[in-house]
């Protein structure tokens, strides 16, 4: 057990006084440090008795009070001051304010050197290193248990929480999660850390983060990892200070699970990634798919359902990240400009794939009941997201010809099969560019002289290509109701997958 302030006022060669706050005089003093700030919180714990000349103390009355009451939500143990160098008048409102929230506030003399105060302190915690190295120990040993990972979350949590003897919480703002295990958190812990955070400047957040509106003594420690991750800290003794040494080694314990844990999700979004690339290509048994998603993948007993998500509307990792946020399980891949994402056809699942789907269309297939039907699902998720320019477009919606598409899905395979196919046959066969050319023909609403700006071909050259698409479909460029049908042929192609010519590398697993 540490000196008490009442103790160090007892040491006669310190030569202090007390001037304010004698209720807080049986206050463990766990450090004394020196400070100048005019908010010296921003790097304690609690417990401590800081020591200063008074440059950082406010000269104005309102500053003191907030001086003092910044030290009290803290928890630190006390204020001393030395006497004849740069403090200002002490006011009375000051020192009432350090009476009624029991904070002692100590003048020193002027020839006592301040680390004379802090060798009497240390000299008084020296029966608490022992509790502090058995403490550690204990930390790197659940260390040891995470490296070899034999723990799970809840039991590392445990762990931690009974050797701090306090409640632990691992937030990700950014997820806003609990992560250790992963769940939705009470929402005041959220907003107390998002709201204490966001007081600091970019890039000059404290080692700890005073909390006492969530709860006396609870603190928040930036956690040495990947994202804002915030280690929040609840004592359950309240009267005892935070070591802030032990709590470092607990935030670089929670920091090593979190990266383990990283590389497991890294893991298993590449494995569900590729057995979906292996049901859209047909490559994989239903049945064990089925089998693998439930007992790997964490997915629920279907219906599924099939998202296209177009590359433009958001990254890989913000799709990651909004699907995990909301803890939803899926599988993604990267396939002809979209994300073709597999998840359960679910309110949770719909929610985020709305909230993406403000500036892009995406596409929502019919459910999936069976798993051999998930490359119906890609086509048809892909046919909806072409009907609009944004918003969330089932495809049962446009089913039928519905929203301006008047073509089934198998309407639209006969379709191209009749008229797309025999050119991409002849391009083919004889090495030539007659859909390409066809396809920025229609590009440029029929313009003669713009198609073959943009090909760089003569107009003469152009004329021949497509007079061969005429004789191959069939269909004339200069007949308003051929031209609809070449156009919608190409479009329904390119919404298949079978316009090979305007196909991107194809994709397979997302990196």
């Amino acid at each position: 057990m540490g000196i008490t302030v009442r103790e160090l006022l007892e040491h006669p060669e310190l030569k202090t006084r007390l001037v304010a706050g004698a209720a807080g005089l049986d206050r463990v003093i766990t450090w004394a440090h020196v400070c100048e700030l005019e908010d010296p919180t921003v790097w304690l714990s609690g417990g401590e008795l800081v020591m200063t000349v008074g440059i950082g103390i406010p000269r104005d009355e309102a500053g003191q009070v907030a001086y003092i009451e910044r030290l009290a939500r803290a928890r630190l143990s006390g204020l001393m001051i030395c006497e004849g160098m740069r403090a200002p008048a002490l006011s009375d409102a000051m020192l009432e304010t350090a009476d009624r929230l029991a904070v002692p506030v100590l003048l020193a003399a002027y020839d006592v050197p301040f680390v004379a105060v802090s060798r009497v302190v240390a000299d008084a915690n020296l029966g608490d290193e022992h509790e502090r190295l058995r403490r550690t120990v204990q930390i790197y040993e659940v260390a040891r248990l995470v490296v070899h990972g034999t723990a799970e979350d809840a039991e590392l949590r445990g762990r931690l929480e009974r050797i701090l003897a306090a409640r632990l919480i691992v937030l990700d703002l950014v997820l806003g999660q609990e992560l250790l295990p992963v769940a939705v958190p009470e929402p005041e812990f959220l907003r107390a850390v998002r709201r204490a955070v966001e007081r600091y400047p970019e890039g000059q957040l404290p080692a700890v983060v005073q909390l006492p509106e969530l709860a006396s003594g609870a603190i928040a420690l930036p956690v040495p990892t990947r994202g804002r991750t915030f280690l929040v800290v609840v004592p359950k003794d309240r009267r005892r200070g935070h070591d802030i040494v032990v709590l470092r080694h607990v935030a670089t314990v929670v920091a090593l699970a979190l990266e383990r844990k990283a590389v497991e999700r890294e893991r298993q979004r590449r494995l569900a990634g590729e057995l979906l690339a292996q049901l859209v290509d047909q490559r994989l048994n239903p049945d064990l798919a089925h089998e693998l998603l439930l007992r790997e993948h964490g997915f629920p007993e279907p219906p599924y359902a099939i998202a296209a998500v177009p590359e433009l509307a958001v990254t890989l990792e913000e799709l990651h990240t909004m699907l995990e946020g909301q803890l939803v399980p899926h599988a993604v891949i990267r396939r002809d400009g979209y994300f073709l994402v597999l998840l359960p056809d679910s309110s949770d699942a719909l929610e985020v794939m709305r909230a993406l789907a403000t500036d892009r269309a995406i596409g929502w297939s019919d459910p999936i009941r069976s798993l051999s039907r998930i490359p119906v699902a890609v086509v048809e998720a892909r046919w909806a997201a072409h009907v609009q320019e944004r918003g969330l477009q089932r495809y049962a919606a446009v089913r039928g010809g519905a929203l301006g598409w008047p073509l089934s899905l198998e309407a639209a395979q006969e379709l191209v099969a009749r008229v797309v196919a025999p050119v991409q046959a002849y391009d083919a066969t004889h090495g030539t560019a007659l859909l390409p050319s066809l396809r920025t023909f229609l590009a440029c609403n029929g313009s003669w002289s713009e198609t073959a700006r943009r090909l760089s071909i003569h107009r003469q050259t152009l004329l021949y290509r497509l007079r061969r698409v005429e004789m191959l479909t069939g269909l004339r460029v200069d007949r308003l109701d051929d031209l609809a049908t070449l156009w919608l042929a190409m479009r329904a192609a390119q919404i298949l997958g079978a316009d090979a010519s305007n196909s991107a590398p194809q994709g397979s697993v997302v990196d």
